[in-house]
């Protein structure tokens, strides 16, 4: 992704960071990248994998991505190339889960429910999580409304997103978030779907009930469209550009 969207020596930023994989990206594709984290073991997390892999740190802070943002832009900070993150899911309750096993009908369950899961809880009262959603949509929408602000005209905004089975119901998170992102003026350009391979595609059925075995995320990619057109001239520069960087690639694949 980061090769795709930028050129050598670009700047990207994740403002929900976690350990620090997208400036790992930026390290091995000779980007320069800023995280932002607010969960400061991950932080730690990060800077400790640097020093054990003998990697040049790249500037990840610890702190809440709306105040650490809004700080950028009163600091007139350069603005990014390339926006890259993995949007955090609200906490979800406790649920019953079944441990994979089955039954046919009229027969007694081969297996047991365990008695909770490990997630968070909160209140299964439909009200209280309709109002935790509706906090996660602010989350998103003050974070991104600064990224929008720090990201340059004509650049590209990349969010991993998955979409949720929560209390018998599905949620399109990654309907809700090209709804919040388009408020703030970010256009959808398309969509990947990344498949993990790591997880299994399954039939899961608890109480009679048919549950989704989600193993894909979609990856979401904006842009923020240039208010004025190039000229000629500056189109002619980005066609060389990109010529030169596909000539590069090509070069390093042999």
């Amino acid at each position: 992704m980061i090769r795709t969207f930028t050129k050598e020596g670009d700047l990207v930023l994740d403002p929900f960071c976690g350990v620090g994989g997208t400036l790992i990206g930026c390290h091995l594709s000779r980007r320069t990248g800023v995280g932002v984290e607010v969960n400061k073991d991950w932080v730690d997390i990060y800077y400790n994998l640097c020093e054990l892999e003998s990697l040049k740190p790249l500037e990840l802070i610890h702190g809440d991505s709306r105040d650490i943002l809004k700080k950028f832009i009163h600091e007139k900070r350069k603005q990014f190339d390339f926006i890259l993150t993995d949007i955090p899911y609200w906490k979800m309750d406790e649920v019953e889960k079944s441990k994979g096993t089955y039954k046919k009908v009229g027969e007694q369950s081969k297996g047991v429910y365990s008695e909770k899961s490990k997630l968070s809880r909160f209140s299964s009262d439909s009200k209280q999580f309709e109002g935790i959603k509706e906090d996660w949509e602010m989350l998103i929408r003050d974070v991104f409304s600064e990224c929008f602000k720090l990201l340059k005209p004509g650049s590209y905004c990349a969010v991993f997103i998955g979409n949720m089975y929560h209390k018998g119901q599905y949620f399109l998170l990654n309907a809700d978030i090209v709804r919040i992102l388009a408020q703030i003026g970010f256009v959808l350009k398309g969509e990947i779907i990344w498949y993990d391979v790591n997880k299994k595609l399954h039939l899961y059925g608890i109480n009679y009930s048919w549950i989704p075995s989600i193993v894909h995320q979609f990856i979401m990619i904006f842009r923020k469209e240039r208010i004025n057109n190039l000229n000629k001239e500056e189109k002619e520069k980005v066609k060389t550009n990109n010529l030169k960087r596909i000539k590069n690639k090509m070069s390093s694949e042999e």
